[in-house]
């Protein structure tokens, strides 16, 4: 019979406690001593491994023959080999070992890259909106915000135009709209989506992204034209205005936009035969080409901004051997697989031919002939120049 009392301490029923810890103290002891034995393996090893590296690093310095080396030695330089093979093609494997860009592994992940490059859209069409009342007068923004502005009449026949000129660009796909939340892009979206039929669009969104620069609330026109003084004086492109937007602010949110159209062209989207269309503004528009082909704040500067409602056309690039999943093409990023079109580059005042891809060499490089070249600005040449008098101020060139 067992006592109430007993029910509250239910080890007692246990057979053989006693026993029973014994056994578990041995396997943990059993246990300890083949980790301990494990570790003191691992640590000679190590040693044994540092003293012959020592031995072989004393007499490569001192110039005696290394050809009677320990088998561990032996093995790490058949590692070391190895590794070199690979590194020659990585090409085809893995291009950050050699330095490149492999967008396989850039911080998207497969969001850089599609896996079957057919999901690309055909064409990336720029569009800044036809005329607007304060493209023919200024004072319109001194009584209307900026984003209620709309278009005259001679912008609306603008919009028709540019409708039926993108239908002759892009007569072979369907069309993704995406707008500026402003009136005068959404009404050129409005005049250039008459040119379709409702099976020729394929959607239409809003992007508040692709507004235009803020100049600042309701705009008096004569501190506008102080600031617009003093922005010549301090930089276009840095300047920024006051309750606004510098050139640069719109840069990183046009890089925001420009992050998610990519991942969700490479998620599939636009698959099958597609274009998209984008309806913008000027200064908008020239900064999503600097943001897309990476160009400098000085290439930017020297570029004018395309005139109103006349299409600018990024148009993919498509080998049909370097397109197959797994081809040749895979470790490219998808900004990489357009080109602005040989008459976008026309209409674009001061784009040259090597802004028009996102194959550019650094600032002060030129490539020719398959060779890469230093061609140095004038800043450098001017300070060479000055240090010739004192040849060791001047740097060594194979430095």
């Amino acid at each position: 019979m067992v006592r109430v009392a007993d029910r509250k301490r239910p080890w007692i029923h246990h057979a053989h406690p006693i026993k029973a810890d014994a056994m578990g103290m041995e396997e943990l002891k059993s246990l300890v001593d083949s980790q301990q034995k494990m570790i003191e393996k691992q640590q000679a090893m190590i040693e044994e491994m540092q003293e012959m590296m020592g031995s072989f690093a004393k007499a490569v310095v001192s110039g005696k023959d290394t050809r009677d080396r320990s088998p561990v030695l032996d093995k790490l330089a058949a590692q070391d080999d190895e590794a070199r093979k690979q590194m020659s093609t990585a090409a085809i494997h893995d291009r950050r070992l050699v330095g490149l860009f492999d967008a396989r592994y850039h911080s998207t992940s497969t969001g850089a890259t599609p896996r079957d490059h057919r999901i690309l859209p055909k064409r990336i069409i720029l569009v800044r909106h036809a005329e607007s009342e304060g493209n023919v007068n200024n004072q319109a923004y001194t009584y209307l915000p900026d984003p209620q502005v709309p278009l005259t009449k001679t912008g609306w026949r603008q919009a028709f135009n540019a409708g039926r000129m993108i239908k002759d660009i892009a007569s072979d796909s369907k069309l993704f709209f995406y707008t500026s939340p402003y009136l005068r892009s959404k009404q050129t979206y409005e005049g250039v989506s008459e040119a379709f039929g409702v099976s020729n669009i394929a959607g239409v969104q809003e992007e508040v992204q692709l507004r235009e620069q803020d100049f600042g609330n309701f705009q008096d026109a004569e501190g506008k034209r102080r600031e617009k003084a003093e922005r010549l004086r301090f930089g276009r492109f840095f300047y920024r205005f006051p309750n606004g937007e510098s050139g640069a602010d719109v840069y990183d949110r046009m890089t925001l936009f420009e992050d998610h159209l990519v991942r969700d062209i490479n998620a599939g989207r636009f698959s099958g035969d597609s274009s998209l269309v984008l309806v913008t503004h000027g200064l908008a528009s020239r900064i999503f080409l600097m943001r897309w082909f990476h160009w400098t704040v000085d290439q930017f500067m020297g570029v004018y901004n395309p005139p109103n409602a006349v299409p600018i056309v990024l148009e993919r690039i498509v080998p049909d051997d370097s397109t197959r999943p797994g081809g040749p093409a895979t470790w490219i990023h998808t900004k990489a697989l357009y080109k602005l079109s040989d008459e976008s580059m026309k209409i674009l005042q001061g784009c040259t031919p090597d802004m028009c891809t996102t194959s550019w060499v650094p600032r002060g490089l030129s490539a020719s002939n398959g060779t890469t070249s230093y061609k140095r600005t004038p800043e450098v040449h001017e300070m060479l120049e000055s240090m010739d008098e004192d040849s060791d101020q001047r740097p060594d060139p194979k430095c």
